[in-house]
């Protein structure tokens, strides 16, 4: 493993998704400007440094929104469009099928701190959950995860 693969890259990742997480968790919303120049700098490192193709990289930045605007809309609205956004920083940082792994983490550990948050009384079923934090744990485990498991069939 190259230490540009393995260490610089999810650190560039964490870089541009903690500022978007701490605003998800202030504000409950993820602005463009922290989730839009890490695509930018973690395509060029993907299409520069591990020579992927171009073409691969848009279509799983592409993925990325996908599935949550999927989910968003299977929710009715229940999931921000900045969790949409934030999904093709994901998307380019993980690609496929890390985006799966990453997504069904994400949504685990969303439920647990969930229920413990309501089965405590400090939330309730109607409050809004910042979701970034989770998709950032999510991603950094899918991460992990290909580079510990999948690498090595």
């Amino acid at each position: 493993m190259r230490t540009l693969e393995l260490i610089i890259f999810p650190a560039v990742f964490l870089i541009f998704s903690i500022p978007a997480c701490v605003l998800d968790i202030k504000q409950k919303r993820i602005p463009d400007w922290a989730v839009f120049p890490g695509i930018a700098v973690l395509f060029g490192l993907r299409a520069f440094s591990f020579e992927d193709p171009m073409m691969r990289i848009l279509l799983e930045i592409l993925g990325g929104s996908l599935i949550l605007f999927g989910i968003r809309f299977i929710t009715k609205g229940k999931l921000g469009m900045g969790d949409v956004k934030f999904a093709a920083l994901m998307g380019v940082f993980i690609g496929f099928p890390g985006l799966f792994v990453a997504t069904g983490l994400a949504s685990l550990l969303g439920l647990m701190f969930a229920l413990i948050g309501i089965y405590s009384g400090r939330i309730n079923k109607n409050s809004k959950i910042p979701f970034a934090p989770f998709l950032t744990v999510g991603s950094i485990g899918a991460y992990f995860i290909n580079y510990n498991i999948l690498l090595k069939f």
